[in-house]
């Protein structure tokens, strides 16, 4: 799966930013913890599809991928700015445990802009039947916190830290 075709996919599928609240009912499940990913770990040109090559998703990927943008983008809402529009933004899916990941981040090139917005990306968690057990819109609920721990070597682990507790005794990540 690519990118390119999920951004497509999901331009065919809305041209709106979300106005608030967010469209689609969520449990909220906080025992689910989003799985720490590396931008670092991915190929560069994981997501860049070649031309003739075809790109097959299945079809719990692709509903949970038109469940985010519906609720992100609601079809029939006025797109204001080119970052108010799904195709203005990169998609990444990760099957884990059972569950479906999706990671929405804004691409600034699509606006013609070299950095992100503050606060313009989010993260979904849903079952394969298109549930959503838990979303988080940076800069609109709480998440939990990426903190990096100093270890007794020098070096530098990242760990989740839910949002009640406080600062770790270590804590280099504030």
């Amino acid at each position: 799966m690519s990118l390119r075709t999920v951004a497509l996919v999901l331009g065919l599928l809305g041209c709106a930013r979300r106005p608030e609240p967010l469209s689609a009912p969520v449990l909220e499940d906080r025992t689910v913890r989003f799985p720490v990913s590396s931008d670092a770990d991915a190929d560069a040109d994981a997501g860049v599809i070649q031309a003739g090559t075809p790109v097959e998703l299945d079809g719990e990927t692709l509903r949970a991928l038109m469940i985010v943008s519906h609720d992100l983008f609601p079809l029939g809402s006025a797109a204001t700015s080119c970052d108010s529009r799904p195709e203005s933004y990169t998609y990444r899916v990760l099957r884990q445990d059972g569950l479906l990941f999706v990671y929405v981040e804004e691409n600034p090139a699509a606006c013609g802009r070299r950095f992100p917005a503050l606060d313009s990306g989010a993260k979904y968690a849903l079952r394969p039947d298109g549930r959503i057990l838990r979303r988080v819109v940076d800069g609109v609920d709480a998440d939990d916190d990426l903190r990096g721990v100093m270890l007794p070597d020098g070096g530098v682990q990242t760990v989740l830290v839910p949002p009640s507790q406080e600062l770790l005794p270590e804590d280099a990540g504030r």
